[in-house]
């Protein structure tokens, strides 16, 4: 069954439904509206009133456009150039383009009737204007690539650079300014006539990743029992996809592309036996599916549809039948253009058209079935997972009786081993048949212990719920009563129909709102559980570049294995070879008393296994593992991008609505941090290089907690106990060098710089300032005491920060580093966010006029406002000197652990905090809070 879905849903109404018997002018009349206060009219701007009178006005004056050249003394952007033209009184909606198509010059592209006004406000400001600069001259072309390059070959590189600019410009341009300036580009000799935009397209923003692309999606049932392989398409108008040796192409064809393109989106897709096209063709096909009109594609469609024998499944099943319903000056509009459109013989088919469903979309729900045999494919999902409840394992009864039954099933493979080792056979044991019979016995094992546990199918965690279910129903109710009402009635009914299409968004909306917080809670409790689903949900976000085959995944790896085996079948090697090395066959090529691997290392690294990570196919966890260390060991001793990832753990959660702040500042350090500290500890950093660096973890921390673009993040860092990148890359550097002194003589590294110290980058890394004050008495070789070492720097070199430094939001936090108490301390999330805001200086923020009219919004007036009961502050503690202000000192003093006892003055924080955020956000609402610190028990 092929369905495309698409709506929404709402409680039912438990009162009675009025019927023809209220439907009365009468009864209408009677009820007497609500009065409500007449909406204030929007002020106009003077620039959106010209525009609107530009829309009726008669074409005067020249037409065309112009490039004006500027100088520039540095490297800018083009948000840069804007403010600064917008600050010398230009006009920016204006300005339709600015490249910078040489070092030190600025194109900008204006209206010739704005060229003159454009010019004159730049003349004013003393900004010269380059008239003689030409875009295609040789010498615009600076970059050291084409030095060696003649005159001429100089001339058509810049043509071809200047090509491309134009090009980027007219991406960028709205829809009807796009093809004039076009043709004026066209007319200079940029860029040739096929290239103007003839129309529109949207961009697929997730080039290379398997999702849906132009509104075109797929979507597989969790009951489906059979793979489902996406076949790669030439268009992005088209999804394809294949269940065994059916093929099923899904496409949208917008109804303002050209007839032309249509047909080549058709005719690029690969028509093989048992293929069905399904989807929106915006084509009427007239008499051909009972339409009572056609249009120019519908024709088209028709000729391609004959030329190629293929056979609409509407016209057979559903005649007549409209796919497309709306309406236009209170009449009904309907056509038969969602079509399905197949090369095989359907079996016992039925097509459905749900005409009484509200879906919100004036698309009818189209559901075809028929039988189809799939007996033979060989294309079959995976297997599922084998798992078993291994938190029973922490309990000593079942962890003994694991131990005891894998000892008496384990005799059999040790003796076969045993045997392989002090008598070797002539022939190569198989060491995959070994290799299952062990994963065998662990299954047997914990299937004997603890069970095994069924695992959950894809749809266990459902999203859609009874509530859902049911809004849903009374929604299509009142669309089928509409639809079946008469006069009067029809009025009640799609007023009913309305409110029940509010009333379930504003369920669906409240659903996610749930799901999306319960999701963050989860994380938040458990940080290997947050790392594992991260790691999950950044793999699925990446392009996976893999070797496909139609027939499947099975049969694209059968046709890799078979290439690679004649990659290396060694037929291409030459004829004489030198003879191959000298084999035994009957002993081993090592003495087994002489391996390294004995009994005792095998079980000393499996305590170091980590547990909760995803097995592998053969499903194998560390848990399984670790009771039998000690039984296992002898038997296994015997065989022989970096803002890129901030954006994807932004869109993820670690946002300002997501998680938790300490929970993404660690997910920031696990992910985010590593990816550009990669080599700083083999590089020698210059100033602008840490610049760089600090400038890169800024941005992160900024998608964390929101701010503007240059907002500081000294507290923010100092709170998440984030050290500077300066200081990260000391101690890699330091950590490396002292590594360096420990390793072998004959390691390569010693030897490069023993034989060559003057050209050694160890003599420069080894001059940092945490290396040259390492003293004496330090276990060098302790990684705890190295690590202790440099913290107890770093805490002198916060120290001293404090004493030169005068801010008052970061010395008004914890005057030692570590961890804020406000990001764990039991709080809601609004007042966190409040105690995180506090000591940004986001709340108050930016000062107003405070609705008491004595003062503005700032730190000082709030202690005093009398909006702000004075009592609240009576019960905070004191501070000793009166330059600290008194919110600061009760938020420093809470307490560190968050098992004690809540302080007395935790409430009248939390309402002071609360009234502030009122007096500074009016706007905002505050109905749901009711008792402040209550979850600090």
């Amino acid at each position: 069954m092929i369905t495309k879905i698409s709506g929404g849903v709402v409680a039912p109404d438990k009162n009675k439904e009025p019927g023809l018997e209220v439907s009365t002018w009468a009864t209408k009349a009677s009820v007497s509206l609500p009065v409500t206060a007449p909406k204030m009219s929007t002020v106009l701007s003077a620039r959106r009133i010209a525009a609107s009178v530009c829309m009726f006005a008669l074409l005067s004056g020249p037409s065309g456009y112009e490039y004006v050249y500027i100088p520039r003394s540095r490297r800018l952007k083009h948000k840069e150039v804007r403010s600064s033209l917008c600050t010398l009184g230009v006009d920016s909606s204006r300005l339709l383009d600015i490249n910078f198509p040489a070092r030190g010059v600025i194109g900008i592209l204006v209206h010739v009737q704005y060229a003159d006004t454009f010019k004159a406000k730049l003349t004013t400001a003393s900004v010269e204007i380059l008239d003689a600069f030409d875009p295609l001259d040789p010498d615009n072309v600076a970059d050291p690539k084409y030095a060696s390059l003649s005159t001429h070959e100089l001339a058509n590189t810049a043509a071809m650079l200047h090509r491309d600019r134009c090009l980027q410009a007219l991406q960028f341009l709205r829809p009807h300014v796009a093809i004039p300036v076009g043709h004026f580009f066209c007319e200079e000799g940029w860029i040739s006539e096929d290239e103007i935009p003839t129309r529109t397209t949207l961009t697929n923003a997730t080039a290379g990743t398997y999702r849906g692309s132009m509104g075109v999606s797929v979507l597989i049932s969790p009951h489906c029992p059979y793979a489902v392989t996406q076949i790669p398409m030439p268009s992005k108008y088209a999804l394809a996809v294949k269940i065994g040796s059916l093929r099923i192409v899904c496409l949208y064809l917008p109804p303002n592309m050209p007839t032309h393109d249509v047909l080549h989106v058709l005719s690029s897709i690969s028509l093989t036996h048992d293929t069905i096209l399904c989807g929106d063709f915006n084509a009427r096909l007239g008499s051909v599916t009972g339409d009572y009109a056609s249009n120019s594609r519908g024709l088209a469609l028709c000729s391609w549809i004959e030329e190629r024998s293929l056979s609409v499944v509407n016209a057979d099943l559903a005649p007549c039948i409209p796919t497309y319903i709306s309406f236009c000056n209170n009449y009904e509009i309907s056509s038969i253009i969602d079509l399905f459109i197949t090369n095989m013989p359907l079996i016992n088919p039925s097509l459905h058209i749900a005409t009484d469903l509200s879906l919100g979309s004036d698309h009818r729900l189209l559901s075809l079935s028929f039988t189809y045999d799939l007996q033979h494919s060989t294309n079959m999902p995976p297997p599922l997972r084998k798992t078993w409840n291994l938190s029973r394992l922490n309990e000593p009864d079942v962890h003994a009786l694991y131990a005891h039954i894998f000892t008496q099933n384990s005799t059999s493979i040790l003796s076969t081993l045993q045997e392989i080792v002090l008598n070797p056979p002539l022939t190569k044991p198989d060491i995959d048949a070994i290799t299952d019979k062990f994963n065998s016995l662990i299954y047997n094992s914990l299937n004997s212990s603890i069970g095994h546990r069924p695992s959950h199918p894809n749809h266990w965690k459902s999203f859609w719920n009874v509530a859902l279910q049911t809004a849903a129903d009374h929604r299509n109710q009142c669309y089928k009563k509409w639809r079946l009402a008469i006069g009067i009635d029809k009025v009640v009914w799609w007023t009913k129909h309305k409110h029940a299409q509010a009333e379930f968004q504003s369920q669906v909306q409240q659903a996610k709102r749930q799901s999306w917080h319960v999701f963050c809670q989860s994380m938040e409790r458990d940080f290997s559980k947050a790392t594992s689903k991260i790691k999950q949900l950044k793999h699925c976000r990446q392009p996976q570049h893999t070797f496909q085959h139609d027939d499947g995944p099975a049969v694209a790896a059968a046709t890799m294995c078979d290439h690679l085996a004649t990659v290396y079948s060694g037929h291409i090697l030459p004829a004489t070879r030198p003879p191959a090395p000298t084999t035994t066959y009957n002993s081993v090529p090592f003495a087994s008393d002489d391996s390294p691997f004995n009994s005792s290392i095998v079980e000393e690294f499996m305590q170091f296994m980590p547990n909760r990570k995803a097995p592998e196919p053969d499903h194998i966890r560390a848990e399984m593992l670790k009771p039998i260390k000690s039984l296992i060991s002898p038997v296994l001793a015997l065989r022989s991008g970096t803002l890129a990832t901030m954006a994807t753990l932004n869109s993820v959660g670690a946002c300002l609505s997501g998680f938790s702040q300490l929970l993404s500042s660690q997910l920031y350090k696990t992910f985010v941090r590593s990816k550009f500290e990669y080599g700083l500890a083999i590089s020698t950093l210059l100033k602008q290089d840490i610049k760089v660096l600090e400038s890169i973890q800024d941005k992160c921390l900024r998608r964390i907690v929101g701010g503007h673009a240059t907002s500081s993040t000294i507290v923010l860092k100092h709170i998440c106990n984030l050290p500077s990148m300066k200081f990260c890359a000391d101690v890699l550097i330091a950590k490396f060098c002292i590594r360096s002194r420990f390793l072998p003589a004959q390691c390569l590294l010693s030897l490069l710089h023993r034989h060559h110290t003057i050209y050694s980058s160890l003599v420069s890394l080894g001059k940092t300032n945490l290396l040259s004050h390492l003293p004496p008495t330090l276990k060098l070789q302790s990684p705890s005491a190295v690590k202790n070492h440099f913290e107890s720097i770093r805490e002198a070199g916060f120290t001293t920060f404090l004493q030169s430094n005068t801010q008052v939001l970061i010395q008004a936090c914890h005057p030692v580093l570590g961890v804020d108490p406000i990001l764990f301390l039991p709080a809601s999330r609004v007042e966190r966010g409040r105690l995180i805001r506090w000591r940004m200086g986001w709340l108050p923020g930016k000062p107003k006029e405070c609705p008491c009219g004595s003062d503005h919004t700032s730190r000082r007036h709030l202690l005093n406002c009398p909006l702000v009961p004075a009592t609240l502050f009576e019960q905070l503690p004191q501070p000793d000197h009166d330059q600290i202000h008194r919110i600061d000192f009760a938020i420093t003093s809470l307490p560190l652990p968050s098992q004690e006892p809540r302080p007395v003055y935790w409430i009248p924080l939390m309402t002071i905090l609360w009234h502030m955020d009122v007096i500074c956000n009016p706007d905002g609402d505050y109905s749901h809070e009711t008792e402040h610190g209550a979850l600090w028990i």
